[in-house]
């Protein structure tokens, strides 16, 4: 018997349907790469700022709505409704028509919390029954239009008297 002939496959030969990358479509793929990581670095750096503007805003509601319940605990009587504004201690009378502004500190960041009392309907009577009260709370700082919080409500109170 004769020994099988052992056929010799060149190692080129069996490789011959392969191919693989040249150094342009790598450059190309990774340039591709680097332009989607850099869009997905603005979307962290664009939810980083809004993350802490929501922040801001939780704060600011806290301090507004602290104001606010502090105002419509103040009785509305005849004493009180033309009684000048000031925090903590005040009435309930008419504020310039820009307000008043104060600075207050919540978990330590300042706010300036401006409080604008008006007469309902622009009657210039400090006798009027009715007010409308704005609370507008602004972070001092950056991003201050991110977080303001504006809150509004009225009072009103019946006086009895002759016709």
């Amino acid at each position: 018997m004769k020994p099988a002939k052992i056929s010799v496959i060149r190692r080129d030969e069996a490789r011959s349907g392969e191919r693989g990358f040249t150094l342009i479509e790598t450059t190309i793929a990774m340039l591709i790469m680097m332009i989607a990581s850099v869009g997905i670095a603005g979307l962290f750096l664009y939810s980083q700022n809004y993350n802490t503007g929501a922040n801001d805003r939780t704060l600011a509601m806290a301090v507004a709505q602290k104001r606010m319940e502090w105002l419509r605990n103040i009785s509305f009587d005849s004493t009180t409704r033309v009684q000048a504004y000031a925090y903590p201690g005040g009435g309930l009378g008419a504020t310039a028509a820009v307000g008043v502004n104060e600075t207050t500190t919540s978990a330590g960041r300042s706010y300036t919390v401006t409080t604008i009392i008006e007469n309902f309907g622009g009657v210039t009577d400090a006798n009027s029954t009715r007010k409308t009260i704005t609370i507008r709370v602004t972070p001092i700082g950056a991003n201050a239009t991110i977080g303001l919080v504006t809150l509004i409500t009225q009072r009103s109170i019946t006086l009895s008297g002759t016709n």
